[in-house]
């Protein structure tokens, strides 16, 4: 049975009901081998946790990766962040096992696709320098060690360095082990292949780096300098009356931004006023990566999410505190019909994410 038709069928056994799959990797390229295996997304409605597991299926290796659509766009966002899109290349490239959204997956396959040929963001200043000094570093301890096996393990570091800085100063993605030399094949297969022979030849190895690195801007290491996280910045006073109204909004509530980067300059911070107003409720909705933290500072809100398909409702009154974790479906109440409830929220993302949604099932 040929991959795509395998991954097939374990789909079809597995998981009849899944929203879409893709089948990826090298198992469908001329580099798959004898231990390639079938690399699987599969997308579930409802699913809480995403996980990833290795598993033999009718002889073949499979390595099963499950998400919900939420959990889905969430990692591969942090691969492209990471310039390490491995998710993003298996669905992108990779074969549609089935699709019962009508045509999600292919959306998805070219939104991916066309992400991936565009490249990741150029490097900063500070990101540019960190690569010249790390391999500046490496080339001096290659010239002045007389150990062998130092050679050898310092050798290593500098080709995949040099790779890297190559690949950052290109605008292209990174990778580890394989894809690392993948993706420098993709972006310069001269430069990999002048890698490849000089690896156990310190001088050839010496002269391919400092070609990259001539082209990134020269060595660096006298001088070089990089400035910590500021620790004595002021403090900054945001009044009742300064509170934003301009950030992300729920149906049946209310609200408004305290603590953020617009009004205070914090980077990882968001921190803000709910208000729900007499008998109402908001939509359902979550809060994407952020870790939320709720204070009740009056009024006696409800707070309702779904545990195990049935819905679960904490009442709350004045000095309590809720914690949201993320990508939870929820919702907030106020079944009072004459007090408005008012809490302050607190999250672990600067950005103050809602995703709103149909109901409360996990997506």
């Amino acid at each position: 049975m040929d991959p795509v038709s395998a991954a097939r069928a374990f789909i079809e056994e597995m998981f009849p009901g899944a929203l879409y799959a893709f089948v990826g990797g090298s198992v469908l390229t001329e580099r798959r081998t004898g231990t390639s295996d079938l690399d699987v997304v599969v997308v579930l409605d409802g699913l809480a946790r995403p996980y990833r597991e290795t598993l033999r299926w009718r002889e073949w290796p499979v390595e099963l990766f499950a998400h919900s659509e939420t959990s889905l766009a969430a990692y591969i966002g942090k691969g492209f962040d990471e310039r390490r899109p491995i998710l993003a290349r298996i669905c992108a490239e990779g074969a549609v096992l089935a699709d019962r959204t009508g045509g999600r997956a292919s959306d998805l396959q070219s939104a991916l696709a066309e992400r991936l040929s565009a490249g990741p963001s150029g490097l900063t200043t500070g990101q540019a320098e960190r690569a010249r000094y790390v391999l500046s570093d490496l080339l001096d301890d290659l010239a002045g060690t007389t150990d062998p096996g130092e050679r050898a393990f310092i050798g290593w570091e500098i080709v995949q360095a040099t790779a890297r800085t190559a690949l950052g100063m290109g605008r292209w993605w990174q990778g580890n082990g394989k894809w690392l030399l993948r993706e420098l094949r993709t972006l310069d297969a001269e430069l990999a292949d002048e890698l490849l022979a000089a690896r156990d030849d310190p001088a050839k190895l010496t002269a391919v780096a400092t070609t990259v690195l001539e082209r990134a801007g020269g060595r660096l290491w006298e001088g070089y300098r990089t400035q910590g996280d500021p620790f004595h910045r002021p403090l900054r006073h945001i009044a009742s009356g300064e509170l934003s109204g301009d950030t992300a909004q729920s149906p049946g509530m209310r609200r408004l931004a305290a603590v953020s980067g617009a009004s205070a300059g914090s980077a990882r911070l968001w921190m803000g006023q709910t208000h729900v107003a007499p008998a109402s409720r908001s939509s359902d909705h979550h809060h994407g990566a952020s870790e939320t933290a709720i204070y009740v500072v009056s009024g006696h809100p409800s707070f309702v999410f779904l545990e195990d398909g049935q819905e679960v409702r904490l009442d709350a009154k004045a000095g309590d505190y809720i914690f949201v974790p993320p990508y939870v479906p929820h919702r907030e109440e106020n079944p009072d019909p004459s007090e408005e409830a008012v809490v302050v929220i607190a999250r672990s993302t600067q950005e103050a994410i809602v995703v709103n949604l149909p109901d409360l099932r996990q997506r």
